[in-house]
């Protein structure tokens, strides 16, 4: 794992937790949010962790302090964008690039090691990280091609109503190929609504180039579970006293 660098993407404005503070700073039991992923990927012994940071930074990084190399996105302009400004610190990298979101409070040490070696052995150009959900709510959904190869993510709102009824959902983590991946960041453009670039439109960039992309399931599907509004950081709570 030494030569894996982690890029965990902990810039965005968490407009939908209603509060006035970033969502990575609420805490589940003494943590904050933004540490869990950290902590992951320390623990796993990812040989350099980069996170990149916007809304309310300094108050992140005062609580990761320099356990990782700090990158600014001055405009949140969405998770492509995000890795976009990562980038020329691991332009020269040979190795494997894992991308976490910093709202993953259950993802393990152990789920990343079998992340990375399942990219290893496969050897595709990315890998997500899916979870089967029997209710998959506002995951985006994992679209694969007839041999079982992942084409596309598509989200709940631009989902056809076959789609929506699939089980296997994105948890926002991945690895990737980091030469595969750093010609085709530039590519990506951003959504016609919204104007963030999506990381998400990577894989189809991929899978239409001819690149091939897979999915680690993960054995615990609570592994893939975000904190987007209130309600799921209560649900979260709830499950972490549950389990402590």
């Amino acid at each position: 794992m030494k030569n894996v660098v982690a890029v965990v993407l902990a810039a965005g404005e968490s407009t939908r937790m209603n509060s006035s503070l970033s969502k990575l700073l609420h805490r589940i039991g003494s943590n904050f949010l933004v540490e869990f992923p950290v902590r992951a990927c320390v623990e796993a012994g990812v040989g350099k962790i980069i996170m990149v940071v916007g809304h309310q930074a300094e108050k992140v990084k005062e609580v990761i302090k320099e356990k990782c190399d700090y990158v600014y996105q001055e405009k949140r302009l969405g998770t492509g964008d995000a890795l976009r400004r990562a980038a020329p610190l691991i332009s020269d990298f040979e190795g494997e690039l894992l991308v976490l979101p910093g709202d993953a409070p259950f993802v393990t040490s152990s789920v990343l090691k079998n992340l990375v070696n399942y990219h290893r052995e496969r050897k595709p150009s990315a890998t997500i990280l899916t979870a089967t959900l029997s209710d998959p709510g506002s995951y985006g959904r994992i679209i694969r091609n007839g041999y079982q190869s992942v084409r596309k993510i598509v989200e709940k709102k631009n989902a056809t109503f076959e789609q929506l009824k699939i089980k296997e959902i994105n948890s926002g983590i991945y690895c990737f190929d980091t030469k595969k991946i750093l010609p085709v960041l530039p590519l990506l453009t951003p959504d016609k609504v919204s104007g963030e670039i999506y990381l998400t439109d990577i894989f189809e960039f991929l899978y239409e180039r001819g690149e091939r992309v897979e999915a680690f399931v993960a054995p615990d599907p609570r592994i893939a579970i975000g904190i987007n509004t209130p309600q799921d950081l209560e649900k979260a709570i709830n499950f972490f006293i549950e389990n402590n």
